[in-house]
């Protein structure tokens, strides 16, 4: 008997990977997208974004998929997936915490602050308007973004030195600090790849062996793409990959999402996915 293949999953970055760096959008994979679908080929969204951000998102998308928020902290499964009901971007998913919620992480920054005096100021404790004027997102963005399960940003008020003293402290606390721009995130022990391994073990659970497909363009996907059976790193804006190829690592011909196109496009040819 010729042998069975596994069936392929695909978990995928959003911002200069799957959306593009520019304006966000995600015409130019649309015909990876519908040859994916016509394969019954799920595609996992794993954002550093909220869920809140990713659920318009996914109605846009028609997605009806589990996804991974936070940069892995929290996976999101629609209900009755994983045991055969028919689900819908629009279907109730249920969230589960990878890395620490949120409460925890606020309580710690401010515990810290109380006793070091740092400054800064925690999304926790923002506005909508206090968003908008640190990020520069629009009103309903804003307020996604404040919507959040296993991560709090704090937008930095005080001196380099005395964010790598809190940034320490963070991690002598067994957290993790992460800074991006502005603002220093404090998140649990969890990343893209560990909750690319906990869809896979539901995928497997009900599917048995399946084929893990990654898909990145940066640090905060180093995990996932290593922890898949196959990654591709996707072209940045300046046509550089963030990774080197080698292994199952790949790179895509092409930037953003027309390299999210190629890289899906060659594994149908590969029939890696079939």
């Amino acid at each position: 008997m010729p042998h069975r293949r596994s069936p392929a999953v695909v978990f995928t970055d959003l911002d200069a990977t799957l959306l593009d760096h520019h304006d966000y959008g995600w015409t130019a994979a649309q015909p990876a997208l519908d040859a994916l679908a016509a394969r019954d080929v799920p595609v996992c969204i794993v954002t550093s974004k909220t869920a809140a951000e990713v659920a318009a998102l996914r109605i846009e998308l028609r997605n009806g998929h589990p996804f991974a928020v936070e940069n892995g902290g929290a996976v999101a499964v629609p209900r009755g997936y994983f045991d055969g009901v028919a689900c819908g971007a629009d279907t109730p998913v249920e969230l589960t915490t990878l890395g620490a919620p949120r409460e925890e992480l606020v309580e710690l920054a401010t515990v810290l602050r109380a006793r070091h005096g740092f400054r800064f100021q925690g999304f926790a404790e923002m506005s909508a308007d206090d968003v908008i004027a640190a990020t520069g997102l629009d009103r309903p963005g804003a307020g996604r973004a404040l919507e959040r399960n296993a991560s709090e940003p704090l937008l930095w008020q005080d001196s380099d030195s005395a964010r790598e003293r809190f940034m320490t402290a963070v991690e002598a606390a067994g957290y993790v600090a992460r800074e991006g721009g502005r603002f220093v995130h404090v998140l649990g022990h969890a990343h893209k790849g560990d909750a690319l391994d906990w869809l896979c073990s539901r995928y497997a659970a009900r599917d048995g062996s399946i084929l893990a497909i990654a898909l990145g363009d940066s640090g905060n996907d180093a995990d996932m793409l290593a922890a898949a059976d196959i990654g591709y790193w996707i072209a940045r804006p300046d046509g550089s990959h963030y990774g080197p190829a080698g292994g199952a690592i790949r790179h895509a011909a092409g930037i953003g999402p027309a390299g999210w196109r190629a890289a899906i496009e060659e594994l149908i040819a590969r029939q890696e996915i079939q």
